[in-house]
């Protein structure tokens, strides 16, 4: 299952199948703008030389249907189906964090999700439903384009700012679409695929019994009286909620010292990464981290935390490494920074 928050006007993921059988399936996040409009899926097989490819092309196409009518249907969905708390999500500290970083600055590029099944992904990345805030947009287009940034701008509305023409604007809810894209069991993706993701959670299986026990629980308190149990949470969702906007609001003002920079690009120059993703969004993820716990400055702690799940999927297989890639990033950061 792949989750897209804010889908892109085109987007295409093509996957090979394999013959290995990893023991993982992915959830992709992506934060950003949400462009209204249906969502029309094709998927393709093709066979070409006895090897096997499936292709999925997920586009975008404007409607008719405007922002309000658009954010109006959204609560209706939402009332239907009720989301599971982000703030009851029992452990799996690496993803939520990752997720929420990507919330107060969508620009690190969203998260890959590989972990074990049934450990929560797709829960987890939907419960984030009820703390993303609201989004600035143009009044009455079909996109949501937002009127500051040209980066998310439809072409009518960047050629309306050109002629100097002023735009009503409106806050609309950011919306959450879940496309299925493929079958996990057909092979990892693509190093050139996964260096597009700005940031890698590893999710593992609970093994502590009584942790276990509390999150079946909790889920059976769920299923039970769904309403009852948001209730139960709404004040923590309210708090966290509030931590979000905050560091949204105070990101700009966040600085990175020069010399952690330097190490930064240490870290990612010794370890052999390509391009320089790696060391651009670490320094953001470094940078909302300290948003998020309220400071204006970067620490080498909150690089230290942040930069495992930023380079991990971006360093070079090695077919006779066991050691996780996460450990290896982690290592090489002690190494530079101490």
């Amino acid at each position: 299952m792949v989750s897209l928050l804010g889908t892109s006007p085109s987007s295409i993921l093509s996957c090979p199948r394999l013959s290995s059988t990893p023991l993982t399936s992915p959830v992709c996040f992506r934060p950003g703008n949400t462009f209204g409009g249906k969502l029309y899926r094709r998927i393709q097989s093709e066979t070409k030389k006895s090897r096997s490819r499936h292709h999925v092309l997920v586009t975008n196409v404007a409607t008719g249907i405007n922002s309000i009518e658009q954010a109006k249907k959204i609560d209706s969905k939402e009332s239907a189906r009720p989301v599971y708390p982000f703030a009851a999500i029992v452990g799996q500290d690496e993803m939520k964090l990752c997720l929420l970083l990507n919330v107060i600055d969508p620009k690190i590029g969203g998260v890959m999700i590989m972990g074990d099944r049934g450990t929560g992904k797709s829960t987890t990345v939907r419960s984030l439903v009820d703390l993303l805030p609201e989004i600035t947009v143009v009044a009455g287009d079909p996109y949501n384009s937002d009127p500051r940034d040209p980066e998310f701008m439809g072409k009518e509305v960047r050629e309306r700012v050109r002629k100097g023409e002023e735009l009503d604007v409106m806050e609309t809810k950011i919306n959450m679409v879940d496309l299925p894209l493929g079958n996990p069991e057909e092979g990892e993706l693509r190093p050139q695929l996964l260096d597009r993701f700005g940031m890698h959670a590893q999710v593992g299986t609970v093994r502590d019994a009584e942790l276990r026990v509390k999150i079946v629980e909790e889920r059976a308190r769920f299923d039970s009286n769904p309403k009852e149990f948001r209730e139960s949470y709404l004040e923590e969702q309210m708090k966290l909620q509030e931590q979000i906007t905050s560091a949204r609001s105070n990101l700009s003002g966040v600085e990175i010292d020069q010399d952690l920079k330097v190490k930064i690009s240490r870290v990612c120059a010794e370890l052999d990464v390509d391009g320089l993703r790696g060391d651009i969004v670490t320094n953001r993820a470094a940078r909302a981290l300290a948003a998020l716990k309220g400071r204006d400055h970067v620490t080498a702690e909150d690089v230290g935390i942040v930069i495992p799940n930023c380079l991990r999927h971006r360093l070079r297989k090695d077919p006779l490494e066991s050691m996780d890639s996460g450990i290896v990033v982690t290592e090489k950061f002690y190494e530079v920074f101490s």
